[in-house]
Order: C-alpha cells, then structure tokens, then sequence
C-alpha cells in the first residue's frame, strides 16, 4: 500500500476517534450540584438541589457562606422526574456528575428505598461514588444549606467529614454502588451513614447574646436497613463495633477504664488514691484513651447439633493517648492491665451490638450468612431465605487482643505529685 494513502487511513480514523468536544456544554448553562435531597412531602418526592454559583463574589473577603451555592427545589413521582421539574424554577441545566452527597429524609427511607434507586444507577450522569446518607429523625431539607466547618461549600463539607471514619470509626462511609452490592447480597443487610442537625454552643450565646440559633452537622451513628426499608439506628459506639466485626477499622480511639492494682511497685500512689486498697485488680474513676494503629479481624462461625454459634475475634496495635488514673505504664504489668482493660471494653460493645440487633432488628448487618454460604454450601441453600431468623437467635463468642506498642512521651500520670 502506497504511504501516501496508509498516512491518510490513519489520519481519517482518528479524525473521528479524537473529537472530544461533540457533546461539550458551556460552564455557564450549567448548574454544578454538589449534594442532593431527596424527600418524601404531600404524596411526592420533593428533590433539593445544592447548587454551586459560578459568579465571582464582589469582595470574597466579605462575603457570606450563602453568596456561594443556591438551593433549587422539584417535585414528581420520581427521582429524575423531581430533578427535571427544577428546570421550570431555575435557569441552567442541573449537572450531576460532579455531585457528592444523597442526603434522604427518615421518612423517604422508610418507604422501599430501591425502587428509586434505579434512575442512580441508569442515568450515565449520576455519580455511583456518591455518599448516601440518612437524615436521622428529620427531612433532607433540615440538615442541608448548615455551614459548620471551613469548607464553604456545605456538600464539600459533608463528603469531607464523612470521609473521616478513617480516624474515627463511629460512622460509616456508604456509597451508590455498595449500597446496591449490599442489597443483593442474601449474606448480609445493608447499612448507611446518618446525619444529624444539633444546636451549637457558640461564643455569642455563652455571653449572653440573643442571636439566632446555630447548628452543626454530626455523622454519628448508622441506620439499619432491611434490604430497602429503613428498620433502625446505630449510636457511635455501637456502629463502632460493626466496623471491628467487618474488618472496617482503619484507626481511631478508644476510652476504656484506668486499671488500678494494689499499691505495689508498679502503680503509682498518689493524695487522692484509697488509702486502702483490695487485693487485686481494680478499676480506677479515671479514663484512659487507646489510639489504633493496625486492626484485624476474623469471623467464623460452627453448627453442632443444629445450633449456630458466632466468632470474632479482634487484634488490635496501638498506642496509648492518655492516661488519667495512678498507673505506672513503664511496668510491663501494668501495659498488661491497659491491654485487658481495653480489650474488655472493645468485647463489651461488639457483645452488646451483635445482640441489639439480633434482639431489635433481626438483621444480619455484619456478613455472617456470608461465612455460612462459604463453609456451609449445601446447608446454605436451606438457610438463606430464614437467615436472619436464623442469625437472630445465634450464639455470640467474641474475642479481643490488645497489644500496646507504644506509651508516648512519658510513662508517669500528669497528677502524680512531686516527690511521692
């Protein structure tokens, strides 16, 4: 072939393979979403659309949170009806894909969440990375337009503090598209985030002052679904200890009692200790703080004559982060009772957590019918349609290490006195 014609193939091929811009919309016909509420109001579905507003702000020094996003509102029988409805109110062309929050009122989530869902997953625009998140108690519209944190944009803000379960775990981190794995999942129930809307305590209204109220977003916590409808919540602690059964635990911190033995040569007395002391360990009034730096988990569970009993067991490294209570930490003895204590208070929670929700929910939230599918392939079948039945009068057997690999800067209390 002649190289005049083969060089002018290539050229026409990627004449049409290289054109980029065929379906190019101009920045200022569009309206950039950055979070999106969905609720349930008057037999509809009512969509909040956080807005951000692309026009400089005359003197941004001095502008307000609010000259930077704008909330438009719509309403239909469907997601993608509602979001095509603010159209007749708004002036640009809703843009989703940069979007990075759902927020669903309480009462929208009790309804069958997935059949919505549907327009999330086929509309080519929809982010499947987005977060999901539950409002606890309230609409959508109530926890949306708060600014609480340095990011100005309040979407921006809440994907950033939901993005904080790495260094603390009392929430959880769901998106579009693990929601849907988790819902198909026969092996477990799906959860997702929450959020809330409480009071602030401001400078102002500690002095006196009579402004308006203010209010801060917390993600604490998590809601408990049966495959599409919401069943319950989560507080911190407790959705703590089902990141730990998940193997979800990344970092964060955990306040367990001081230890106190007898006065031996590894605690340190100080005025205000018993005077008296039993043999034996104690609990002091004080809270120490273990900062994780490495957890891993493993679940299994055995069926011996018809009965189901569940395992976890937990291994924890970390460090200490605070000590308050008479406890010499340079003793080996005494890291042994932190450690005992810490993993008491760890084996506690999970305890608790696995049999409130057997008890209040029964749902299998934390992937045991998935261990059953794996090891028990033949009873599974039988099991699946009756598994959480099944889950919710199950055994629990829990296990917890700790392992304290490094006690910080000093290995005295701050209160032990001077001389003693």
């Amino acid at each position: 072939m002649n190289k005049k014609v083969f060089l002018i193939i290539i050229i026409v091929i990627f004449t049409f393979i290289m054109t980029g811009c065929w379906n190019s919309r101009e920045l200022n016909t569009l309206g950039i979403a950055t979070a999106i509420g969905i609720d349930w109001v008057g037999g509809q579905i009512l969509a909040t659309v956080e807005i951000i507003n692309p026009r400089p702000v005359k003197g941004m020094s001095e502008a307000k949170p609010g000259d930077l996003v704008r909330y438009v509102q719509g309403s239909g029988d469907t997601i993608f009806e509602a979001m095509r409805n603010v159209a007749l109110k708004f002036d640009r062309k809703v843009f989703v894909s940069q979007n990075k929050i759902f927020i669903f009122g309480e009462e929208f989530a009790k309804r069958n969440l997935i059949d919505y869902f549907d327009v999330l997953q086929r509309d080519h625009e929809f982010r499947e990375t987005a977060y999901i998140l539950i409002a606890k108690g309230k609409r959508a519209t109530d926890v949306m337009g708060i600014y609480a944190g340095i990011e100005e944009i309040p979407g921006l803000y809440i994907e950033d503090v939901v993005e904080n379960k790495k260094i603390n775990p009392k929430t959880v981190d769901i998106n579009i598209s693990e929601y849907i794995k988790y819902y198909y999942d026969s092996g477990r129930q799906p959860v997702l985030g929450v959020i809330d809307r409480k009071e602030k305590s401001s400078i102002n209204k500690i002095n006196g002052s009579e402004n308006k109220k203010e209010y801060e977003l917390i993600t604490e916590g998590c809601s408990i679904f049966n495959r599409e409808k919401l069943v319950g919540y989560l507080d911190g602690k407790e959705t703590r200890a089902l990141n730990f059964v998940r193997n979800e635990i990344e970092g964060g911190v955990i306040e367990f009692p001081t230890p106190l033995n007898k006065a031996d040569d590894y605690s340190t007395p100080t005025p205000s200790a018993e005077s008296s002391l039993d043999i034996g360990p104690k609990i002091s009034s004080g809270k120490s703080i273990f900062e994780i730096t490495r957890s891993k988990t493993k679940n299994d569970l055995e069926i011996k004559n018809g009965k189901l009993m569940l395992k976890t067991k937990v291994k924890m490294r970390g460090m200490t982060g605070e000590v308050v209570g008479d406890v010499d930490i340079s003793k080996q003895e005494a890291i042994k009772l932190m450690e005992e204590s810490c993993s008491r208070q760890i084996k506690e929670e999970i305890e608790n957590t696995i049999k409130k929700v057997q008890k209040d929910n029964k749902v299998d939230i934390f992937g045991y019918g998935n261990i059953v599918h794996r090891k028990y392939p033949k009873e599974w079948r039988s099991m699946k349609d009756e598994w959480d039945t099944i889950f919710s009068q199950a055994h629990v057997e829990v296990e917890v290490e700790t392992h304290i690999i490094r006690t910080g800067l000093v290995n005295t209390p701050t209160n032990k006195v001077k001389g003693e």
